[in-house]
């Protein structure tokens, strides 16, 4: 069983907080965590999966918990019965206990508009994404608080011995763990059973989505992922469905919800005057992506066009989260564009005000062009504590001076 980073963090907030909630997208490990976890701490496990427990939940909710709550318990597939959660609010306030609740979610449960009520004060909530690469390949390495250092001269990598065949079917094969490692026919049955099944399922816990609109959500995810780290036009999709702009919006928040796409807002602040301010759309998994997109490793390996590498700077996204969820420094995710066109692909802020600004270049050799984007923004934000890199294909990391500005190069594979 592949160890997931955050369960150290999760053990460590159930002895500070009444509730922890873990989020996700279905099929990313979480009950698997949870049990685990459960087990550990002698609590005992209900699922809303299981019909049984469901309609006990539903018909009586308070009465449910109430039982239940005598010890503390972890509850998967919390959204299923929004109902459920001014019980679990009430026996929270009723009990006080630390390590009540341990709740999982196949959506971001309040931002279902049938769950009325919130656990805010008393829940700490965290995000379980598919697998990274880090926990794939036992890494120690957090790649957020390696890019805020200072220490560019040792990593524990050595990028030469990981070969392009390695580096491409990371890409395509996203990190779901039940699939990562599949043949290519036996994943591309496996992501049709979960388009239609797992999220389909999840769809019908929202307010005003009818069944009869899923093929509407479907054809959408396929326009998001031909669109795949570009900047989003609810119109330009509209056209593209035949559904109004209005409907596009309320989708894309759905889809956001359920963990399959983030919007990526774009970066500004006093001294950035004349930026674009539409979001770029990336996936969860690029797993999930390359299905929709009918990519394949094998094809990639011959044919690596404008499409692989907008699924490659999706991909870093994906990591990025994955390590934001247990690094040790807080960090907001942005892209930049301005007017003239000038566009770095991420910008990493901390709560301190720090920035790693990183450019994604699927080639192996630089280019003083790759580096326009990130001199724009250093010249224009004026932070000394700024920095930026250009992650590439190749195997070397390099400095790179431009002006008075210190940037580097560093290999793609650090994700690996």
């Amino acid at each position: 069983m592949v160890h997931r980073k955050i369960e150290s963090v999760i053990l460590e907030m159930l002895d500070i907080f009444r509730i922890v909630a873990i989020n996700g997208p279905r099929q990313s490990g979480k009950t698997t965590l949870q049990k685990k976890i459960a087990k550990l701490r002698n609590m005992k496990y209900y699922t809303f999966d299981d019909p049984d427990v469901s309609n006990t939940a539903s018909n009586d909710p308070i009465g449910f918990i109430g039982y239940i709550s005598k010890e503390n318990v972890a509850i998967d597939e919390v959204q299923m019965i929004p109902e459920i959660v001014p019980a679990i609010k009430m026996s929270t306030d009723e009990q006080n206990r630390k390590g009540m609740f341990l709740l999982t979610g196949s959506s971001d449960m309040f931002k279902n508009s049938k769950i009325k009520e919130s656990l805010a004060g008393r829940m700490v909530s965290f995000n379980l994404f598919p697998l990274s690469y880090a926990e794939i390949n036992n890494r120690e390495l957090n790649i957020i608080d390696k890019l805020f250092s200072d220490d560019f001269n040792s990593f524990d990598i050595a990028f030469e011995s990981i070969s392009k065949l390695e580096f491409v079917s990371a890409v395509v094969n996203g990190g779901y763990p039940e699939v990562y490692n599949l043949p290519t026919k036996a994943k591309k049955a496996w992501f049709e059973s979960y388009i239609k099944a797992r999220i389909a399922k999840d769809i019908a816990n929202f307010d005003g989505i009818h069944m009869d609109k899923v093929s509407d959500l479907n054809k959408l995810l396929k326009v998001l992922a031909a669109q795949i780290s570009s900047l989003v036009s609810y119109a330009n999709i509209a056209n593209h469905i035949n559904i109004t702009d209005k409907t596009v919006a309320k989708y894309i928040q759905i889809l956001e919800a359920l963990y399959i796409i983030k919007l990526v807002p774009s970066y500004s602040n006093n001294q950035l005057k004349r930026v674009v301010k539409s979001p770029k759309v990336h996936f969860i998994d690029t797993g999930l992506a390359s299905f929709l997109l009918n990519i394949d490793v094998e094809g990639s390996m011959v044919k690596q066009n404008e499409l692989f590498g907008n699924l490659v700077e999706s991909f870093v996204y994906s990591e990025l989260i994955k390590h934001q969820s247990y690094s040790n420094i807080d960090v907001n995710i942005y892209h930049y564009r301005d007017q003239s066109q000038k566009e770095v692909d991420f910008v990493l802020e901390a709560s301190n005000g720090d920035i790693v600004a990183l450019e994604i270049k699927s080639g192996s050799s630089l280019k003083n062009e790759h580096f326009k984007g990130l001199l724009s923004l250093a010249r224009t934000i004026h932070n000394k504590n700024f920095k930026g890199i250009v992650l590439y294909g190749g195997d070397k990391v390099l400095p790179y001076k431009i002006e008075e500005f210190q940037f580097w190069a560093i290999p793609l594979k650090i994700l690996i």
